[in-house]
């Protein structure tokens, strides 16, 4: 079971924290998530906190940087582009390293489209975009930084392609 203060992966929103439980009308565990710069609360039944899990550790989010070049990217493919976008999006909800892999996929397929002189599928930025915020958002709790910091410590070791400029 989670405790007060505890960092979460949510399936929808990413990186929560625990901030309280209620047991009326139904057991419920009480939720903060940082959307942009507000906050959100929310009430997540406990009948369904099995799709909830822990934020991954200090020493597996080291591993995953120090790592980084040696994590494979993601080789689903599907001639519907909207299957493969949904098969992207559910890896996202698995939190890292998931999200990270997700991310350095979409980043390689968008360079490989490039490359050979086409335009990338739109679905890629959008998968990216949201694999890179919730990539840096749980990278960040788990290493005790702001996402600045994050991106800034990323940078510095050459890992620009963790960081797209998307928007």
């Amino acid at each position: 079971m989670f405790e007060i203060g505890e960092h979460i992966i949510h399936p929808g929103q990413g990186v929560c924290t625990v901030v309280g439980f209620e047991d009326a009308p139904s057991p419920m565990i009480v939720l903060e998530a940082k959307c942009g710069h507000a906050r959100t609360r929310m009430m997540y039944p406990m009948s369904q906190v099995e799709r909830l899990h822990a934020c991954i550790s200090r020493a597996d989010a080291e591993h995953l940087i120090t790592n980084y070049d040696a994590l494979e990217c993601d080789p689903f493919t599907e001639r519907n582009s909207s299957l493969e976008e949904s098969h992207f999006k559910q890896q996202i909800k698995q939190g890292a390293p998931e999200t990270v892999r997700v991310a350095k996929t979409m980043r390689c397929r968008i360079h490989d489209a490039e490359r050979r002189g086409k335009k990338p599928s739109s679905y890629y930025t959008r998968v990216l975009k949201e694999a890179h915020r919730r990539a840096t958002e749980e990278l960040a709790v788990a290493l005790d930084c702001t996402e600045e910091d994050l991106e800034s410590r990323l940078a510095s070791l050459g890992l620009t392609d963790t960081t797209p400029s998307v928007n």
